[in-house]
């Protein structure tokens, strides 16, 4: 797969960003050959043939065409950054956080996607531009006077070739870049994450040393960058813009002073001289958004090429709580957890797995939940899953926010309903009531409160498949008591599959699977 295929999406918006600068250049050189003709019958004395006004309509219609084609670029942009960000979101659901940096995933989804978003947006249209609209230029001059057009002619390849010539350099300095930005961009959000561990082993300072070292390895990269493309801009605006103005207007001089051209004509030829330098100096000005979405755009090719397309993962929305999973098999890099493993729930089953640590019982509820694909076999959930986990994940926010991504139309009185049944009715006690915040992660409840709250926005999504993760597993007798109170009505009339720990665990579930060794063993009943 080349890199262009991670832009596809972008190639219309790219064609009709195309055309409008095409159309603004058409319509500048027409508005020069006008004013040339104007210059013409003004010095004769002879009365101006072409109408002024057609010069308004045409420098109006060239400043429409320049007014609207940065709109198409943004546009095509944020079209091509929607798709890649959603491809990288899938392959991302698709695959187990273990096999990536969050902190590397979370610098491309961002930075380097808007990268290929300029990268197609705006150089790719300043590129095909650059090198069509001298070509036209030079056609609209060749109406005028050929010999003045071949002079124009020889300067057009003159920048690709000087760019080209600058690329190698480019792209080796454009790596480091990227590499480095990556790696700062992964350990700063692994610092931030850690920085309670960090204090506590008394190492932050240690760290926070690394993460100027790296910062500073950064910034001598982006000088780097900047170096070379300045002396990209200094050739493109030196060698190319003064030489092509001078030949320009020499070539007019010599064919005035031959009699083969008008002063009007020569006029003409210079401002058409100058049309011609603007879109091969914009490849120039803009060379480094090139090489940086090429780079990026390599990087997420090589990221996304790490991960696997996993598909073996069907929800059936609108089902009625079943699961069947078939020949199903996964892994953490080289090491097996799952081989081949065949299973099918019934709905409103309650099913416990049961087994030693690392076999695979979380691996198993993970699947189910979708929140990783299988890497063979197949896996089919007839309906919507709520998670409740040991460590359920928070977001930063408010009471009502947390629960509103459950249920984004559900009003206030059904949110307190929902706290009300996960025994929660001390959180929205206080002023702030439902706009209370939870913190970061929710460091802002007690364990059993984010547990609780979990629940709460479980209830919320009325999934007809439970999974529960031992929630109960790191709180305190007292606090057990209202989980398992919020649990059972969370799990009335669901099917549940429930990670137990504890033999208190198995109490009043249907089947008992024993997971080990890759595989699952059924059985009836709970196990005595």
């Amino acid at each position: 797969m080349g890199d262009e295929r991670l832009y596809a999406s972008g190639w219309p918006g790219i064609r009709r960003s195309v055309s409008f600068l095409t159309l603004r250049a058409l319509l500048m050189a027409v508005a020069a050959v006008l004013i040339g003709a104007i210059v013409d019958d003004t010095s004769s004395g002879a009365a101006i043939r072409a109408p002024v006004w057609w010069l308004a309509i045409l420098t109006g219609g060239a400043a429409a065409a320049g007014w609207v084609w940065p709109r198409s670029s943004a546009h095509t942009a944020s079209q091509v950054e929607f798709r890649l960000r959603s491809r990288i979101l899938d392959v991302v659901i698709r695959n187990p956080s273990e096999r990536y940096r969050t902190g590397e995933v979370t610098k491309r989804a961002t930075e380097g996607v808007s990268a290929v978003g300029s990268l197609a947006g705006r150089f790719l249209p300043q590129l095909i531009g650059g090198v069509l609209i001298p070509l036209l230029i030079c056609g609209v001059v060749a109406t005028i006077d050929v010999p003045s057009a071949l002079t124009l002619l020889v300067a057009v390849p003159l920048v690709p070739l000087l760019l080209r010539g600058m690329e190698k350099r480019f792209t080796s300095v454009t790596t480091r870049y990227q590499e480095t930005a990556d790696r700062l961009s992964a350990e700063f959000l692994d610092g931030i994450q850690g920085m309670g561990t960090l204090r506590a082993m008394g190492t932050a300072d240690r760290y926070a040393a690394d993460l100027e070292a790296d910062s500073e390895q950064l910034r001598g990269e982006t000088m780097a960058l900047l170096r070379v493309n300045q002396l990209a801009l200094l050739a493109v605006d030196t060698l190319f813009t003064l030489g092509t103005v001078v030949a320009a207007a020499g070539a007019a001089i010599w064919r005035v002073g031959q009699g083969a051209i008008s002063v009007g004509d020569a006029v003409a030829i210079v401002i058409l001289g100058v049309a011609l330098i603007e879109p091969i100096s914009q490849i120039g000005r803009f060379f480094y958004l090139g090489a940086i979405g090429r780079a990026a755009a390599k990087d997420i090719k090589r990221f996304l090429g790490g991960l696997r397309h996993r598909d073996g993962f069907v929800r059936h929305f609108g089902g009625e709580g079943w699961i069947e999973l078939e020949g199903v098999s996964f892994a953490y890099g080289e090491t097996a957890v799952l081989d081949d493993v065949s299973l099918r729930v019934e709905p409103g089953e309650v099913v416990a797995l049961v087994g030693a640590s690392g076999t695979g019982k979380s691996t198993l509820a993970r699947l189910v939940a979708g929140l990783v694909r299988p890497d063979d076999g197949r896996l089919e959930v007839g309906g919507r899953v709520a998670l409740v986990s040991q460590q359920p994940f928070l977001f930063h926010g408010t009471l009502r926010e947390n629960l509103l991504l459950a249920d984004p139309t559900g009003d206030d009185d059904e949110l307190r309903a929902a706290l009300e049944a996960a025994d929660l009715v001390e959180l929205i006690a206080g002023s702030d009531g439902l706009d209370r915040k939870v913190g970061e992660r929710g460091l802002q409840l007690s364990g059993g409160e984010a547990q609780r709250l979990a629940i709460a926005r479980a209830l919320l999504t009325d999934a007809p498949i439970v999974v529960l993760d031992e929630p109960t597993s790191n709180v305190d007798i007292e606090t057990e008591a209202r989980i398992r109170r919020a649990l059972a009505r969370l799990t009335a009339d669901k099917t549940v599959i429930v990670i137990a720990h504890r033999r208190s665990t198995l109490a009043g579930v249907d089947r008992v699977i024993a997971v080990g060794g890759g595989t699952v063993t059924e059985t009836t009943g709970v196990a005595p």
